[in-house]
């Protein structure tokens, strides 16, 4: 009895070992947690202040764009693709509920799950174009908005094949730990608020170490335009990552999405 009881011990705290290493190998590089930043609405600000900031300290990041207008910034979106930054699908015409203040013709109170999934396609035509060696693409739900009319189309979009990772959002700056019942194609993400400071980013990232988990960072504007935090602000946040480097695994949303499902 004895001795079966000390195999026993012996297995369990082998297995508690092989646990423990397996958490330390969830995230590349050995890192304790991951960190994804990601952009919406395609602004100007990202092209003149967040994609030379990420540039400057060697990050990537995922820019969920609309339409694309004026030649100049099609270069500059084809050149952020060519250097290892993501470029996702935000629908064609950004449609929201109208409660958020959005026109009848463009708000989603009145469209179809079809119409939906069209401009989804449209805007994945424009991203091949942009970034010719893109294999998968991801969409974040403008407005983190996840219903036409009182219909959700979570699964129809994944039933599309259209995306294979869906970006969603939240006012919390909530860490992902529980990865056996995420739902790909509704990412938790933090929609970080404007003149949000410093100091809460680098607790959401924090945070995200202690638990070990996925912190997604969604960003509008950048010094600039809506929604937005200083310029100031965002580059402070990734001088830290960058300084953090061992620690926490920054890297596109696709990539990341990418690791998970392997696993």
């Amino acid at each position: 009895m004895t001795r079966h009881f000390q195999l026993l011990t012996v297995l369990l705290l082998l297995g508690g070992c092989a646990v423990k290493k397996q958490v330390a190998q969830q995230w590349k590089n050995d890192a304790e947690a991951a960190i994804c930043l990601t952009y919406d609405d395609g602004m100007q600000t990202h092209l003149d202040q967040a994609i030379p900031q990420l540039n400057l300290y060697d990050l990537k990041g995922t820019f969920y764009i609309n339409t694309v207008q004026g030649r100049e910034n099609i270069i500059r979106w084809k050149v952020a693709a060519k250097n290892g930054h993501e470029l996702g699908n935000h629908s064609l015409f950004h449609p929201c509920p109208s409660s958020f203040g959005w026109q009848e013709e463009l708000a989603t109170d009145h469209y179809t799950v079809k119409q939906m999934l069209k401009e989804i396609e449209a805007v994945n035509h424009i991203l091949a174009n942009l970034d010719k060696d893109k294999v998968i693409t991801s969409y974040a739900y403008p407005c983190n908005n996840t219903k036409v009319g009182d219909t959700t189309y979570i699964d129809a979009l994944q039933k599309s094949k259209l995306v294979a990772y869906a970006r969603g959002g939240g006012d919390q700056p909530t860490v992902i730990t529980d990865f056996s019942n995420l739902n790909i194609m509704h990412v938790y993400s933090w929609a970080v608020p404007e003149g949000t400071e410093l100091p809460e980013l680098i607790a959401f990232a924090e945070k995200a170490r202690k638990l070990r988990g996925l912190a997604v960072f969604q960003f509008h504007g950048v010094g600039g335009e809506w929604i937005k935090i200083s310029e100031q602000t965002h580059e402070g946040l990734l001088k830290y990552l960058s300084e953090h480097s061992s620690e926490l695994w920054v890297a596109p949303f696709s990539e990341i999405m990418n690791h998970l499902s392997q696993r």
